[in-house]
């Protein structure tokens, strides 16, 4: 799969957003939305606006550079990397789940022993 179309799905997918939210934020048609996640076609034209609607570059849409996650997870064992793309792709309700037992937990290492 193309880079530019794999960052666009995982990125919408991330926000949580319908390709169609993403279309109508664009002023196109979910169709023409779709051909840009499938790799028929780049976003050109679209490309500032889909970097400021996933708060990343242009230049990170097109894979020309890495974000700093991404150079992380390379240097990241497979469980680490697996367990972190789970949490992504969890809820709001999940995430926050999942948020304050890692907070309670971090907490009491940090505090050392008692």
């Amino acid at each position: 799969m193309d880079i530019t179309a794999y960052r666009l799905r995982t990125l919408r997918q991330l926000h949580q957003l319908s390709q169609e939210d993403v279309a109508k934020y664009l002023g196109i048609t979910r169709t023409a939305y779709n051909k840009y996640e499938s790799g028929n076609i780049k976003p050109i034209r679209k490309l500032n606006e889909l970097a400021d609607l996933f708060h990343v570059s242009t230049d990170y849409l097109l894979g020309r550079k890495e974000s700093p996650l991404e150079a992380k997870l390379r240097q990241s064992s497979t469980e680490v990397t697996n367990q972190l793309e789970k949490y992504l792709f969890l809820s709001n309700r999940g995430r926050s789940i999942v948020d304050i037992t890692l907070d309670a937990v971090y907490e009491k290492e940090m505090a050392g022993p008692i």
